[in-house]
Parts: structure tokens; sequence; C-alpha cells
């Protein structure tokens, strides 16, 4: 499946305590032609978090009820939680000639990959500096018990050995380093594309001529 002449879909994916999440914030500060796929999850919302903005947070049981209607391009349960992407964030970029982001795992991206056209998809794999790096951000979240961190710790490993899996590895040291090497690819990315269509139409006139 093709998303569109200009669309791209864009997957960011990290371990958990590796900053996609943040990266994906600061990418749509500096990008105005992007927008973010907010994801349907089961979860409870945390405090600082709105519904409809940084999720759509509905119950299992309404989840389950959306995935058997094909609602979801994909979906994924991570720590007894479900999280979805819906098909219609795509539709609706295509429209507006924007591309796509999304906030997902390797699991997603895989789910992802299957249906669309590998040309339109640029995809990132965060990595954190080090293992001791990854547990002192989770740690400084607060948001986890020792427990629910160890658990997080081992699933991340376990993620990061499916960063071969993506176009673009990069090690999130400094977050606005990062963010602006995303930034470069991405329209790296435009400028081949614009240059393609350029060089097109110049053949056919060069060439019917």
């Amino acid at each position: 499946m093709s998303t569109g002449k200009n669309s791209k879909l864009i997957i960011i994916s990290s371990p958990s305590g590796a900053g996609k999440t943040t990266l994906c914030k600061l990418l749509i500060k500096k990008m105005n032609n992007i927008n973010l796929s907010i994801s349907f999850t089961s979860r409870s919302k945390r405090l600082n978090e709105i519904n409809g903005k940084d999720y759509y947070f509905i119950s299992k049981k309404e989840f389950e009820s959306l995935k058997k209607k094909n609602f979801f391009i994909e979906t994924a349960k991570n720590f007894n939680n479900l999280y979805g992407s819906p098909f219609r964030n795509i539709s609706l970029s295509k429209k507006n000639n924007q591309h796509i982001l999304f906030d997902i795992d390797w699991k997603g991206a895989r789910k992802i990959r299957k249906n669309y056209n590998k040309n339109d998809i640029i995809d990132f794999f965060i990595l954190p500096p080090s293992k001791s790096e990854l547990k002192r951000r989770l740690i400084k979240r607060g948001r986890e018990n020792k427990k629910e961190i160890s658990l997080r710790l081992s699933y991340a490993i376990d993620e990061m050995n499916h960063y071969n899996e993506y176009k673009y590895v990069l090690i999130n040291e400094k977050v606005q380093n990062t963010v602006n090497e995303i930034k470069k690819i991405i329209e790296y990315h435009q400028l081949i594309t614009k240059q393609k269509k350029f060089l097109k139409s110049k053949l056919k006139k060069i060439i019917n001529s």
C-alpha cells in the first residue's frame, strides 16, 4: 500500500526510557509538515497526560471491539496494556499532504512495514548511551518501583536487539542533537523526492521534444 506522492510514514522506536516520546514532541515543534499519530491505549492516564493529545484512553473492552472492526494498522501489548495506531491518521495526513509520525515499538514497526511500501517509510531506532544511563533515566522518571524498573530494563535489552530492522539507528546522548539529526534525515528524503519529480518532468520534455 502507498501513502501518496509526498506523505511519508516516519517511525521512531526505542526501548522504554531512551527518549522517543520526547524526541517526537520536539520534532513536531521543529517541522510543521508532520502530524503525530495519536495512539489508542487501555492503560490509565497519567497525571500530566491529556486525552486526545497524548493518547486516546479507552477500556480494554472498547479496544478489543475496535480491533475486531479492523480499526488499527498495528496493535501491541506492553506490560499488560494495549496500544494501537488507527488507520484514519494516515488517511488524514495523506489528504493534507503531510508526514505521519509513529511513536511505536519494533513490533508495531514490523506490522506497518508489512502493509506499506518501504519507500514510503523512514524509520529510526533510538538507543540510550549505555544500559546504566537507561536505568538512571527510568529511575529519574519516578513512575515505577524497583521491580517494575528491573522488568523494563530486561524488556529494553530484548528490544535493543531489533535495531538492525531500521534504516537509521541513533544514540540519544543529547536530545536536541538527536532531534536535529532526525530532522536532517527527513529533509534529505524530502529533497530526494523533489529531485526525482523534477528529473522525471525534465526527462519527459527532453525525450519527447
